[in-house]
């Protein structure tokens, strides 16, 4: 079921960002809402955002991660995903590339993109303290 809530041009499918409001708390709602305009700014090929799973909870992919989090995959118009992020209740996020998404932004020609090995690190959305 496709839904048209939006983040600047991310649309999100499932589960929409209204429900992860809702289920999750504004704190993670804004914290997706955030970083999907930065990925949006970041990785033009993006168009939709699949949020799985409205409950907060401890990565299983992340061990050394000690808060929990909200994963969010994000998807070009034929479906490939190209980064996946756990975002956090206070606003910061880690982004995970796939192999695709590292070879798109190794073909980008944007000044902005993160060294490789800031790719997986933590961001924080502005005006946070």
């Amino acid at each position: 079921m496709f839904n048209s809530s939006r983040a600047l041009g991310v649309a999100y499918r499932g589960i929409s960002l209204e429900t992860l409001f809702k289920d999750a708390g504004s704190g993670f709602g804004n914290t997706v809402n955030t970083a999907s305009t930065v990925i949006e700014n970041k990785y033009p090929a993006v168009v939709e955002g699949r949020i799985q799973g409205s409950k907060p909870h401890h990565s299983s992919r992340d061990r050394n991660d000690p808060k929990k989090v909200v994963t969010v995959g994000y998807h070009t118009k034929n479906g490939t995903r190209l980064l996946s992020i756990h975002a956090h209740e206070d606003g910061t996020w880690k982004e995970f590339i796939s192999r695709a998404g590292r070879s798109a932004s190794a073909t980008q020609s944007t000044h902005d993109s993160p060294p490789e090995s800031e790719s997986q690190g933590d961001h924080q959305s502005k005006g946070k303290a």
